[in-house]
């Protein structure tokens, strides 16, 4: 995510009363037929609305009767979700790997929490409240990438 954020700001700073936007850099590139802003700002994206369905799933859970510390599963099912189809087999394979990593629900509820106790209801309310938000995000680059035929934009040879 870092590397895409640091393209995209580089590409702002190049010219920042023309890029006020980024909406004008990816449309910049596509009549320039340039790819650097286009490429960064749809895997930035794509890394978005993984977090954005990690959550969902995490919020859903949390609201069953005996949710679960365990979130890989929430995490896998993100990815199947997201990101798994525009990733190569060996990208799919590393990200297996990496997921067992996740943290459980109560280490990642109290790294939300600055560490305070007792905090959970305001992590929640504050998750539900960030994925809602992430979410218009998301769907708003999807649709503006849509609209003008970027999802599957062809590099320059």
């Amino acid at each position: 995510m870092t590397g895409n954020i640091d393209k995209l700001s580089e590409k702002y700073a190049s010219n920042e009363e023309k890029f006020e936007f980024l909406n004008d850099m990816v449309l910049h590139d596509k009549e320039a037929q340039e790819i650097t802003a286009i490429d960064a700002l749809l895997w930035l994206n794509r890394a978005n609305h993984l977090v954005q369905r990690f959550f969902e799933l995490i919020l859903e859970d949390n609201a069953s009767e005996e949710p679960s510390d365990d979130l890989v599963k929430f995490l896998k099912a993100a990815y199947k979700d997201t990101l798994k189809e525009h990733h190569g087999w060996i990208a799919q394979h590393l990200f297996t790997f990496l997921s067992r990593m996740c943290p459980t629900r109560k280490d990642l509820v109290n790294v939300l929490a600055l560490e305070r106790e007792n905090m959970e209801d305001i992590v929640y309310r504050d998750m539900e409240s960030f994925t809602n938000k992430l979410r218009e995000n998301v769907t708003f680059i999807l649709t503006f990438y849509k609209e003008n035929d970027l999802e599957n934009y062809p590099k320059p040879s």
